[in-house]
């Protein structure tokens, strides 16, 4: 896995993810939206250390789409709870998981442009995890850019 470089959109970040090796949020991100592509296998461990690393790291939307997307909802909404002690959840840090299973990915990425929002949050900064083979940041930003 290798963390682009900025892109001129100053709210999009993208991490290729090849192989099941840690991933590092980028510490910019503070309260952000996460759409989440699985496009290859990914073990059910380290999608566990990813959603609680989105989390901690102040993850307020997650948004899954390809292989197995509903699991990455379920994922996301349990490292959520563990993260609260399975206690309340503060209204400003509960976390707003979708999944995109009859979407394309066209129409997933236009949804997470224009229409996340958490509470009185309007999030404008996106993590893109791209869970595959072969890099295509330009593709997705391009996407993101013209939804």
């Amino acid at each position: 896995m290798r963390r682009a470089s900025p892109s001129a959109f100053k709210m999009f970040r993208y991490i290729f993810a090849p192989t099941d090796i840690p991933v590092s949020i980028p510490t910019e991100l503070t309260k952000f939206k996460c759409l989440i592509l699985i496009e290859r296998e990914v073990s059910e461990e380290h999608q566990w250390e990813v959603s609680k690393a989105l989390i901690k790291a102040g993850c307020l939307y997650s948004l899954a789409w390809g292989i197995d997307c509903y699991s990455w909802d379920e994922s996301v909404d349990y490292a959520c709870m563990e993260h609260y002690d399975y206690g309340d959840i503060p209204d400003e840090e509960y976390v707003m998981t979708t999944w995109h299973e009859t979407d394309t990915l066209e129409e997933t990425i236009e949804f997470a442009k224009n229409c996340t929002q958490n509470s009185d949050v309007k999030l404008e900064d996106i993590l893109v995890l791209d869970f595959v083979k072969k890099e295509r940041e330009t593709l997705i930003e391009g996407i993101y850019l013209k939804a």
